[in-house]
């Protein structure tokens, strides 16, 4: 089970990543002249809202150690605020914080995944 297990947390982990690599580039669309953009942007931070919550439980299931669910759990947190800021439109001032926020859960998804790597790569090493 911890085997599969992180193989999960590692495909969940670089999956996420590169949505969240979509979820620039959709925006960057958006910004630079194609408005459609913002709809794919809205619409898969949405779906990637809750993604976190199934790499935190691979990364506990795959008994990668406490500093694994720590980073993945940071994440979670960083990303169900991330969307909701966007939608304070009332309060300017947090909903300000939604592109701060996005830049945090860039940077803790790449230490995420990177850790994901190191978690499958030291499993293999252990299983030879």
């Amino acid at each position: 089970m911890a085997r599969v297990s992180s193989y999960a947390y590692l495909v969940l982990a670089w999956v996420f990543l590169a949505g969240m690599v979509i979820q620039v580039f959709a925006i960057g669309m958006a910004l630079f002249g194609e408005p459609s953009f913002v709809d794919v942007h809205a619409g898969l931070g949405w779906v990637l809202h809750l993604a976190p919550i199934l790499i935190l439980l691979a990364a506990y299931l795959a008994r990668a150690g406490s500093r694994h669910w720590q980073w993945a759990l940071a994440l979670v947190v960083v990303v169900l605020i991330v969307p909701v800021l966007a939608t304070m439109r009332d309060a300017t001032t947090l909903a300000a914080l939604h592109p701060v926020g996005a830049v945090v859960a860039f940077a803790l998804s790449v230490v995420v995944a990177w850790n994901s790597l190191s978690h499958v790569r030291a499993t293999v090493a252990g299983a030879v």
